[in-house]
């Protein structure tokens, strides 16, 4: 079929035959695992912001602030205490006075923890940073955390 063709041309054909059938085959083979591999996905992972505040009852709290005032080791700690995974993209934090910060996309899994720091760093699993210039928490204010319905899901008390 291809006798006729010079080397360089025969190679062409080859190369572009083999990139048609990787690429057929890559296909295939993601079409099959998200049938089987989605199909019991929790449904975070389908939908991330789709849970409704019911749905985050009781699974999350927030256990203390460290440090109010205190630019350097300001942060807040919330605590995953319920049962199961909860993403928290499109969360917040939030203070009385209007300051509020904007969780990433990121995953608690039951027991997990993740403090967020007021100061300016780089956001790990366990650490967030809100990069900002001065610190936010005072004494006898309000931390509150808030589910993507702006359903407040924890609140803490500044000792």
């Amino acid at each position: 079929m291809f006798d006729g063709l010079d080397p360089r041309r025969r190679l062409i054909v080859y190369l572009v035959i083999n990139i048609v059938v990787s690429a057929l085959t890559t296909l295939l083979v993601l079409v099959i695992w998200s049938r089987f591999n989605l199909a019991g996905a929790p449904d975070f992972l389908e939908n991330p912001n789709g849970q409704n505040g019911s749905e985050f009852a009781n699974q999350l709290q927030i256990t203390t602030v460290i440090a109010a005032g205190d630019l350097e080791n300001e942060s807040v700690l919330i605590e995953h205490v319920g049962d199961r995974d909860v993403s928290l993209s499109g969360w917040e934090l939030q203070d009385e006075d209007g300051n509020d910060y904007q969780f990433p996309a990121l995953v608690l899994h039951p027991g997990a923890q993740v403090a967020v720091f007021t100061r300016q760093g780089d956001d790990s699993a366990s650490e967030l940073y809100w990069d900002r210039q001065v610190a936010v928490w005072s004494a006898g204010e309000e931390v509150r955390l808030l589910d993507p319905g702006n359903e407040v899901q924890a609140s803490f008390l500044v000792p």
